[in-house]
């Protein structure tokens, strides 16, 4: 049974990073990528998502061995969560509107942030209550 929780939390965490990452950007989704001429935006989304969330349930797991008490846990992996999808958003922003432009590092994080904050704290939000709810 332990083994259907593990992997039902990390398709819930690959969902939330895709759901987030996608509707952060969505606005930019006509535009190319300037490291791969033909590829889509969806698989764009799709492929980071899924290397940040192997990334998310390892360090969840890996957090529930090293420290004791839930809440604990609970707190570092939503702040890490919230700054790996942030990044992931980011990368985005840059492989798909910062490379064609001349962007300042200070203007494409307040662009990202700018696009992304809503999403960001709806799925913290929404993995903070799945957390707190069941018992992994």
């Amino acid at each position: 049974m332990r083994h259907y929780k593990i992997i039902f939390f990390s398709f819930i965490v690959y969902i939330l990073v895709c759901f987030t990452t996608y509707f952060s950007m969505c606005e930019y989704s006509k535009e190319i990528s300037s490291s791969c001429f033909e590829c889509s935006y969806q698989r764009d989304v799709l492929l980071f998502s899924l290397f940040i969330s192997i990334i998310f349930s390892f360090l969840f797991f890996l957090l529930k061995r090293i420290l004791k008490k839930k809440i604990h846990v609970i707190i570092i992996f939503i702040i890490s969560f919230a700054l790996l999808i942030f990044y992931n958003i980011y990368g985005i922003f840059c492989d798909r509107v910062s490379s064609w432009s001349s962007f300042t590092l200070e203007s494409e994080l307040i662009n990202v942030f700018y696009n992304s904050y809503l999403y960001i704290t709806i799925s913290s939000i929404l993995i903070f209550a799945y957390l707190r709810q069941f018992r992994l």
